[in-house]
């Protein structure tokens, strides 16, 4: 082992010396292990520990706070002889502190306290426990300090409130960092600058403390320097506090950080090791590029020059080499070539602490002084070159391991695989390991070919069981357990997850963990990072949950009440990385579903009776709601009717008591839940119930702004009247609103007054007949393809906006036709139009970016919160996109095509598409580019999916923009209402279009009697069983006659009213219908085959409206 620098306390390990300072590398002489059992070294300011394969430990330096452990100063490595039967895997040292963890995860602690950093409080030694020696020998170990030995060394202190947990530590000058299996990063000692990461009210901590900012999150990783520190996960994220006045924890700004905070723009660079020195701090990439930032007045950055650096920056002298170590002392810098054995120092060097041979110090990379050589296999090196297998540095000292036994020490692997082995004592075993506790099925395949049952007792099974116990009570273990390959994209390889619980649950010990032990971790644990959040698929879309919906109900609702409270504490960001995970298990998706609803749905009843408290409904009704956005922005691949809550439409009066606090975006403090706001568990009755309530209200309103204008003596109607004749239908309807002044000038009110239709010369008078076969033959007109303003999609049967009607006149029209539309709409009117579901999510888009339509879930201040996820623009496969579905209900032989050419393996070049589109308008064709220059660009395999995207994108959205943005504002000018918001595309649909019936056996049982008909009525059993043996077409126009529409509204037959009513007349006359009402006035016919003929001659002669 070679040493350099400073040596004035002995920390070099060099001996009585007579020079405070080497200049180069020097062989310790006095170090007499041989270089392959050396393990690690950790170095202070003034003092150094190297730690051996054995688990014992060799100190030298100063001992002027008792940091060696010793009697008194070293210059010569010496066995620490108190712990020297504990097996020690971890070292870390401070200013004037050590801190050591045992094999079995305990941490041991010594030297100065003079911040706390031992975890002693002086002030209260009855509290501070102090190292057990009778546990470090035996009564007949001869190697035992005599007992008068003992009073004279240092105090040497456990933590019992860490136990036997801690995996790692890191040492600042005067504080101390600690990382324990289950992923908690614990702080104490000083906290002047942040170190602890504490208010900065707080000055010392002399207890452990948890660094609540990256609670959750899976560190395997952590580093300190001089007040400074920082925690890496398993994903490449750093997170940084501490002292900042040189920018050395990389955030861009030198203000002290007493939160932990990420380090930004890392992750792409995959960090794997971080070393720190006094203000300033290097990081190793996975690629083996180094980073360096923070102070560099003495070059320690090797930037060239000593400008301080705030963010991460490349070495720019070693970016064409693979460095495979770092290590920073005080003021400088060591870093490891593996491919070349070249060692390279920059930095301060007055104490020769560069091992160049001067005290020049150097603001680059410069070689270290020796005859370096690569690894070339265990074989010996020819002539003086030495292979470095390790370095270390502190203070101002620089340590060099040569061993060409093995290969060189990798850090930026040190963490990559688990050093996991089990320590037995015949009677227990527990676990040591270098890193947090994280499973998966090979990990657990390699520990049982590891640890057969003979090593253990039969015992291997238990030893499991505990493992997954460890785990699962631990949000961050989990988070990084059964990791899959794709780690980005996907949350877990559950694959891997659903087999070993199935080994699991094939053991001789079922797996069996506790709710209740779960509970409180839970409801205390808050999650702070995007890496945190992979607890929520973890346990959602894993046996896990399963598991736990098969406890008693009671148990099961604690555990699932604090994983919503938990979530509720997510931001966006969280949660928008979350919603791209369960889309990567979509498989579970139904099943997570209807988990949360069986709990959700037994708590209702308890919260309109406020025997629950509003926010634990409210948080687990935010939860439902977000796997609902997810469903909704990500490809739908569950029908929003699995959303639905079986028996809210019983609490129809509750809703509507709550209307009015929902609609003012209020809620009272110990209000009932008002379900309103959650409309994806009301069914597609109880959304247009709670509409039409809305509309009544606003014709109550009507109503009394029309009767103080009377009362003021202003005349008008108290309805909006059209009359129209039949041959010219559109003509007059687009005229007479158009000359009433309705378009764009008249009030909202006047719009929401009751619509009254008369036809020319029919005495029929409307009760909603009229209203019924108006809207239909006015559609059926407008929309036609001869009318010129929509195009018809024969392969999907649709219509869709034409693109080139964009006239004043014409954009004009596409208002007054989306007004009409609005107006069938709140006049409860059913019309038969056959536009795709791309225009209703267009329609609902519109109506939710509205500022003055913005739902939001307003609670009192401490309650949960509603975050709006939205869609991930960058969705890899283009036909994954939203837009992609709605175009093939639009297009679907081209969306079909589409999808051929993009799974196609031939090259696409060959198919002679360039980025135009052509389109035919007035019996001609004209070429559109999709993006500048487009006739020019060939479609080729790289950018066939910037083809699709801007073709799809260009007849949905570009092409009609115009026309669209016209119907939305005729559309809007009369649905301007909140309930609106409350439908899905697909439900706004349906309460459009209504639905076509194919079983008319239903509507016998829903139909009521009047006069002297009953259901046993001989004419009425004819009348069903001539009306049931017709074709369904047949079926469909009487369906029309009888009501004015061959649609049924929501609800189905249920929600309709149909009553047939005897009128005393017999085979001379023809049926009647009030289609205002939905009665039939049916004659007593004689015989079927009457019945038959004259049912079939009403519907052919049904045109026009007449009073009889």
């Amino acid at each position: 082992m070679l040493s350099w620098g400073r040596h004035s306390n002995g920390q070099l390990g060099q001996g009585g010396i007579e020079e405070t300072h080497v200049n180069l590398p020097r062989y310790m002489k006095h170090l007499k292990c041989p270089a392959n059992d050396i393990a690690g070294i950790a170095c202070g300011y003034d003092h150094t520990f190297v730690i051996l394969k054995d688990g014992s430990l060799l100190s030298f330096g100063s001992n002027d706070h008792g940091q060696l452990l010793q009697a008194s100063s070293r210059s010569r490595p010496d066995l620490v002889r108190v712990l020297s039967k504990v097996h020690m895997i971890h070292m870390a040292c401070g200013e004037g502190h050590s801190v050591a963890v045992t094999a079995g995860g305990e941490p041991v602690m010594w030297g100065s306290n003079s911040h706390g950093e031992l975890c002693h409080d002086p002030d209260n030694d009855a509290n501070s426990p102090q190292c057990n020696l009778d546990l470090c020998f035996s009564d007949t170990d001869e190697d035992a300090p005599a007992k008068e030995e003992l009073p004279s060394l240092p105090v040497c202190t456990k933590v019992l409130e860490l136990g036997r947990s801690v995996c790692q530590v890191a040492c600042g000058a005067n504080h101390t960092v600690a990382l324990t299996i289950h992923c908690d990063t614990l702080a104490w000692g000083s906290n002047e600058r942040g170190q602890c990461s504490l208010p900065r009210a707080v000055k010392e901590c002399r207890k452990p403390s948890k660094v609540e900012q990256i609670n959750g999150t899976p560190i395997v990783f952590i580093a300190s320097g001089g007040a400074h520190s920082f925690a890496l996960s398993a994903r490449s994220h750093v997170y940084a506090w501490g002292a900042n006045m040189f920018g050395q924890l990389g955030v861009g700004h030198t203000m002290d950080q007493f939160r932990a905070v990420e380090v930004e723009n890392l992750q792409s660079h995959g960090v794997k090791y971080i070393a720190c020195g006094e203000d300033h701090t290097a990081m190793l990439t996975e690629t083996g590029r180094l980073l360096a930032f923070g102070s560099g007045s003495s070059g320690q950055l090797g930037h060239g020059g000593n400008r301080h650096e705030h963010r991460p920056k490349h070495v720019i002298e070693l970016m064409g080499s693979e460095v495979t170590q770092v290590a920073c002392g005080r003021r400088h810098t060591l870093a490891l070539v593996g491919s070349t054995g070249k060692l390279y120092a920059f930095g301060l060097n007055g104490c020769g602490q560069l091992g160049t041979g001067s005290t020049s110090s150097w603001d680059t990379p410069c070689l270290v002084g020796g005859q370096w050589a690569p690894y070339c296999g265990p074989v010996c090196q020819a002539g003086d070159s030495a292979v470095v297998s390790r370095i270390g540095a502190g203070g101002d000292q620089s340590f060099a391991v040569i061993n060409t036994v093995g290969p060189p020490v990798d850090m930026r692997c040190l963490t990559a695989e688990e050093n996991f082995y089990v320590v037995s004592d015949g009677f227990d075993f527990g676990f040591c390991t270098n890193r947090p506790l994280f499973l998966n099925g090979s990990f657990l395949k390699r520990l049982s070919e590891q640890y057969p049952s003979t090593v253990i007792g039969q015992r291997f099974s238990t030893l499991v069981h505990r493992l997954f116990r460890e785990v699962l009570l631990s949000p961050g273990c989990i988070s990084q357990s059964f990791q899959s390959s794709e780690m980005d994209d996907l949350p877990f390889d559950y694959a891997d997850l659903d087999s070993t619980f199935d080994l699991i649950r094939n053991t001789d010990h079922q797996l069996s963990f506790q709710l209740s032990d779960l509970v409180p971790s839970l409801s205390t644990w808050l999650p702070t990072t995007v890496e945190s959040c992979r607890f929520f698929p973890f346990v959602m879309a894993s046996p896990i949950f399963k598991t736990a919906a098969s406890l008693p109900h009671q148990d099961f609702v604690k555990f699932f009440l604090s994983l919503c409270h938990s979530f509720c504490t997510t931001n966006l960001c969280q949660r928008q990385a979350m919603a791209k995970w369960f889309n990567s298990s979509l498989e579970r998706f139904s099943d997570i579903i209807e988990l949360i609803k069986s709990v959700i749905a037994p708590m209702l009843p308890q919260a309109f009776a406020r025997q629950v408290q509003p926010d634990q409904m409210y948080s687990a009704l935010i939860f439902l709601d977000f796997f609902y956005m997810v469903n909704d922005l990500w490809f739908q691949s569950v029908p929003v009717e699995k959303f639905y809550l079986s028996g809210v439409a019983e609490t129809a009066e509750a809703i509507k008591m709550n209307y009015f606090s929902w609609r003012e975006q209020i809620t009272v403090e110990g209000q009932s839940i008002c379900l309103i706001s959650f409309p994806f568990l009301l069914d597609l009755q109880a959304k247009s119930s709670i509409l039409e309530f809305e509309n009544n209200l606003f014709r109550q309103e009507v109503e009394r702004t029309w009767r103080d204008n009377a009362v003021s003596g202003k005349l008008e109607l108290p309805w909006l009247m059209i009359n129209v004749r039949r041959d010219h239908i559109v003509n007059d309807a687009l005229r007479q609103l158009t000359r009433a002044n309705i378009l764009g000038h008249i009030k909202s009110q006047d719009l929401r007054k009751p619509l009254k239709i008369e036809f020319a010369n029919e005495e029929g008078i409307d009760d909603g007949g009229v209203k019924k076969e108006f809207f239909m033959l006015l559609f059926g007109k407008m929309l036609s393809a001869d009318y010129g303003m929509f195009q018809v999609k024969s392969d999907s049967n649709t219509i869709y906006f034409s693109p080139w009607p964009d006239s004043e006149e014409d954009l004009e029209t596409f208002k007054l036709i989306g007004m009409l539309c609005g107006l069938a709409i709140y006049n409860n009117v059913i019309i038969d139009v056959a536009f795709p579901t791309v225009l209703y999510h267009k329609l609902m888009e519109t109506h939710k970016t509205s500022a003055e339509h913005k739902t939001a879930l307003r609670c009192s201040r401490a309650g949960p919160r509603r975050v709006q996820l939205s869609r991930d623009k960058d969705i890899a496969c283009v036909t994954e996109t939203v837009d992609f579905q709605m175009f093939a209900d639009v297009e679907p032989i081209v969306a079909r095509t589409f999808k051929n050419m993009l799974q196609a393996t031939d090259d696409v070049s060959e198919y002679d598409i360039s980025f135009e589109i052509t389109t035919r308008q007035f019996d001609a064709d004209q070429v559109i580019e999709l993006k500048p220059c487009g006739s020019d660009i060939p479609v080729t395999n790289e950018n066939r999916d910037e083809y699709v995207r801007l073709y799809v994108d260009y007849v949905l959205h570009q092409s009609v923009e115009k026309q669209y943005n016209s119907f939305a504002d005729g559309f809007f000018q009369v649905c301007d209402t909140r309930c609106l918001g409350l439908f899905h595309p697909k439900e706004l649909q349906a309460l459009v279009i209504g639905s076509r019936a194919h079983d008319f056996s239903a509507l016998q049982k829903v139909t009521k009697y009047s006069g002297m008909y009953t259901a046993e009525h001989p004419t009425v059993k004819m009348f069903w069983q001539v009306f049931l043996d017709f074709d369904i077409e047949t079926q469909q126009k009487f369906f029309q006659f009888l009501t004015g529409s061959d649609r049924i509204p929501v609800g189905g037959f249920e929600s309709m009213k149909i009553i047939i009513q005897s009128n005393n007349t017999g085979n001379n006359y023809l049926p009647v219908a009030h289609t205002c009402f939905n009665i039939l006035d049916l004659p007593m016919y004689t015989s079927r085959d009457v019945m038959c003929h004259k049912l079939l001659q009403a519907m052919q002669l049904a045109e026009g409206f007449h009073i009889i």
